[in-house]
């Protein structure tokens, strides 16, 4: 019970060791403490520094020698008690410091940037979660995709069922060129209950390790892979267009390595 008490003072397996040994056998040197132990002295040094520094124990000079000696059971009383009165301060810290933790936090939920409605900037999984859910608002009822993102075989969980559940539910139909990984052919066999239409292409030639959704005049490009995800929305007919016939011409090829996959 002692030994489960100082470890939740903080004090190491060791440290509680030569605690212990000091409170039961008095004053003693570095020396003697490690032969007793079976320690190394190195090891011994460097836990009698850290309980100095955690009060519990002391050091003194004798005979030109350093001696250690475990604080008596009172003064760790009053050592929790100050480590009380510390954990209150940092509370009160805490509480000041509330707003500013909000405003760290809303940094990576909120979109950056948005300009005249036709062009948004996500940063951040959180906004990157909204900018996919944004993408069920759009009118037209055909959505073309490349690439397969980490967010839907890794990071969504239940988001990402419950995204194509509301899409499907709309009605929704997808045509989608993926990478013949082992996610997009899980994601290929739930075609037909799911609205959706997808081809398999060489991995090595597509990686498509970022998604690009296009949806009427709508953009929508996103990759959620390492520190930063982040994403963006664009609103131009000219830039959908292209970006629809270059879908249709990889569409086409893509059905004859999609055929060789099967």
């Amino acid at each position: 019970m002692i030994e489960s008490f100082l470890k939740s003072l903080g004090l190491t397996d060791n440290e509680t060791k030569i605690y212990l040994y000091l409170l039961t056998h008095g004053e003693s040197i570095a020396s003697i403490i490690a032969k007793r132990l079976d320690m190394k002295r190195v090891t011994v040094y460097s836990a009698l520094e850290s309980l100095e520094q955690k009060e519990v124990i002391a050091s003194f000079i004798k005979n030109n020698v350093a001696h250690f000696d475990a604080v008596e059971p009172e003064e760790i009383e009053t050592l929790c008690e100050q480590k009380v009165t510390e954990m209150k301060r940092l509370q009160q810290k805490a509480a000041t410091l509330r707003d500013e933790f909000k405003k760290l936090r809303n940094v990576g939920r909120m979109p950056m940037l948005e300009i005249r409605g036709k062009l948004k900037y996500y940063q951040g999984l959180e906004a990157v979660t909204d900018l996919i859910t944004e993408t069920l608002q759009e009118k037209e009822k055909e959505q073309l995709c490349f690439g397969l993102n980490t967010y839907h075989s890794e990071l969504a969980g239940n988001d990402w069922q419950e995204y194509t559940q509301k899409r499907v539910q709309k009605k929704m139909t997808v045509r989608s060129i993926q990478p013949d990984t082992e996610a997009a052919i899980a994601y290929k066999g739930r075609d037909p209950q799911e609205l959706r239409e997808t081809r398999l292409v060489p991995h090595t030639k597509f990686p498509g390790k970022c998604e690009i959704n296009i949806i009427g005049d709508m953009i929508a490009i996103f990759s959620t892979r390492g520190h930063e995800p982040s994403g963006m929305k664009l609103y131009n007919p000219d830039v959908a267009q292209a970006l629809k016939s270059l879908f249709e011409l990889a569409w086409e090829r893509a059905q004859e390595y999609d055929q060789k996959k099967k």
